[in-house]
């Protein structure tokens, strides 16, 4: 009951440095919600703090069987590494803000920015955007196509590629490109109200339905969401984001239930709690305890993310790939059947700490903060410049794609896509320089 106690105030405590940050330095400052805090509300307060008190539940035996008593045992130990993480970041977005005179924030602003003016890039040009949609959408209709003539018409592709290891790079370059696309899209559209860009957005949306992987779903449309509400600031109530966000949340976990299968709304309606509280969905906090008490107190040492750094090879290529995979280490601590599941998700700092311990937690939490904080600062400064611009600002986000690297090994796939994207939009836009005349190329991109 002490241990208990201690986790409790603990919780309570780092909930309260958030509220108390959410209201002096956001909703003081005529935001009802900005980039930081978003991040910090998924990253932190939603799968560690609110996830707490269902930790223990004996619901969740339903989930991890016989290990329960041992995860309720773990929790008392994962959670206090949890909020070092979150303080972590915390310290990290204040180092953003220490000005030292020696210029090394302004070096460190000029080599992050490489990303967003890459994200400008691929926005600059509404040809670019519709070619590079049809060619993402070409390939979902044939991956599409090989994989309803297997299985028949369904919502799960990820489970196919399961099967079918030899597909699954393939499948996850093709939804990768399409999510990073659809976001830009959007972006654009939110901006310059072209139908053609929306058009475009909603096919490959429609296509990554059936893919079975809601994340990237999420991805596409939560950052552009995020700086339409933030461009808004006080325009638009509190009540109205949470609102939205509640219906969105309902609609992702439903998109679960359609990939397993289930169609009825109205049976999805009735075990929404427990999808929520001891589902797959929020349970970063009982994974993270879970793998902990099945851990043998050995180090990983990078292997995962040297694993992830492979992440395009089959792991029938590379056995180094198919023991070290995160989802394939994960599972297999636990006793998992790596060839069916994907693996288990500790969170924002699991895969940091079993890699490299606290130190890996401390390190990854001051560098999230650092990038996440950045993309904050860019986003409200291209909202007050002279000439406020949601796409300037959108493009800022994009750096959340180096933060998530830290927190999985998993999200390096997407860093190779959208780097790749913006060597193909470079090169599209340098070729059609050589064949249209400068005046009008300048005409069009602006």
């Amino acid at each position: 009951m002490l241990v208990l106690n201690a986790l409790y105030s603990l919780d309570i405590f780092a909930f309260g440095t958030f509220a108390v940050s959410y209201y002096r330095n956001c909703y003081r400052k005529g935001y009802r919600m900005d980039f930081w805090h978003a991040q910090l509300v998924i990253f932190c307060v939603v799968p560690y703090m609110l996830m707490l008190p269902f930790a223990s539940n004996p619901l969740n035996a339903l989930v991890v069987g016989r290990d329960f008593n041992g995860v309720v045992a773990a929790t008392s130990v994962v959670f206090p590494m949890a909020m070092l993480g979150y303080f972590s970041l915390l310290l990290g977005g204040s180092l953003w803000r220490l000005q030292l005179g020696v210029g090394i924030r302004r070096t460190v602003a000029r080599a992050l920015d490489v990303v967003p003016r890459g994200s400008m890039l691929l926005m600059s040009s509404r040809e670019l955007m519709i070619f590079l949609s049809a060619i993402c959408f070409a390939a979902q209709l044939l991956l599409l196509g090989i994989y309803f003539s297997a299985e028949g018409f369904g919502f799960n592709l990820r489970s196919y590629t399961f099967t079918n290891p030899g597909i699954r790079p393939i499948a996850q370059i093709i939804a990768l490109s399409s999510t990073i696309i659809a976001a830009h899209c959007l972006a654009r559209y939110l901006e310059r109200k072209e139908r053609s860009i929306l058009a475009s957005a909603c096919l490959l949306l429609l296509g990554l339905l059936f893919f079975g992987q809601r994340g990237n779903i999420i991805y596409a449309g939560l950052n552009g969401a995020l700086c339409y509400v933030i461009q808004r600031r006080d325009t638009i109530s509190l009540f109205r984001i949470l609102v939205g966000g509640t219906f969105a949340v309902t609609l992702i976990l439903y998109l679960g239930s359609v990939r397993d299968g289930e169609y009825s709304p109205l049976a999805f309606l009735a075990s929404l709690a427990f999808l929520v509280f001891f589902g797959n969905n929020l349970c970063d906090l009982r994974d993270f305890a879970w793998i902990y008490s099945r851990w043998d107190h050995q180090l990983w040492m990078g292997k995962t993310y040297v694993a992830g750094l492979m992440t395009f090879l089959p792991r029938s290529v590379s056995e180094f790939r198919g023991e070290w995979t995160f989802g394939v280490a994960t599972g297999r601590t636990v006793g998992l059947d790596t060839e069916l599941h994907p693996g288990l998700k500790p969170g924002q700092f699991g895969e940091a700490f079993f890699n490299f311990g606290v130190p890996g937690i401390i390190l990854f939490g001051l560098l999230m903060g650092i990038l996440i904080w950045r993309a904050d600062y860019g986003i409200k400064e291209a909202f007050r410049s002279r000439q406020p611009s949601l796409m300037r600002a959108f493009a800022y986000t994009s750096l959340i794609s180096l933060a998530a690297c830290l927190n999985t090994s998993a999200a390096l796939p997407g860093l190779y896509a959208l780097f790749g994207l913006f060597f193909l939009a470079w090169l599209y836009l340098r070729a059609r320089v050589l064949v249209i005349p400068r005046r009008a190329l300048v005409a069009e991109l602006s």
